[in-house]
Parts: structure tokens; C-alpha cells; sequence
């Protein structure tokens, strides 16, 4: 089942997923102006992070990844565009 959300973007670190046991996967969309950075885990930053996302790229989670995704803009414009399956 997909469950759609959509993320203002920030200059400070904000969840993008919470952890979830029962998902099967996720895309994220910057829908942003900005580059973003995106991280596997809590508190993601420019120097900590998982993947780099410039304007309008798009991404997907490992299968079997279950744990908090976070993120953080270069400045803050935009959204991104999450949808999970559980």
C-alpha cells in the first residue's frame, strides 16, 4: 500500500521517513530548487549523509531498509515528495 507525504525543505535536519518495521520501499522526489542531502539514519548533514540529490532528482531505498530516513537542503525551497510501501 502507498502512502504519499510531502516534506518542506529546511537548512536544518528533518525526518523525511520514520523508522517502519513493515516497509517493503520508498522513493523520495527533491522537488526543490535546492541540492539536498539524504541520509540513512538520524541527523543528516553536508558531511554526513547517504546520497546527494540535486533539483528534481529522484531516489530509491535499498530493499529491506526499515530504519529513520532524514534530510537537509542547501537552503530552504522547495519539497520532497515521498512515497513508502508497507
Amino acid at each position: 500500500t502507498p502512502t504519499t507525504s510531502n516534506v518542506s525543505a529546511s537548512t536544518s535536519s528533518v525526518t523525511l521517513l520514520a523508522a517502519n518495521a513493515d516497509r517493503l520501499g520508498a522513493t523520495f522526489y527533491n522537488d526543490s530548487t535546492s541540492t539536498m542531502y539524504l541520509k540513512h539514519g538520524s541527523t543528516a548533514s553536508s558531511t554526513s549523509f547517504t546520497v546527494k540529490l540535486f533539483s528534481e532528482n529522484y531516489y530509491e531505498i535499498p530493499f529491506g531498509y526499515t530504519g529513520i530516513v532524514t534530510g537537509i537542503w542547501v537552503s530552504a525551497t522547495g519539497t520532497m515528495r515521498v512515497t513508502e510501501q508497507t
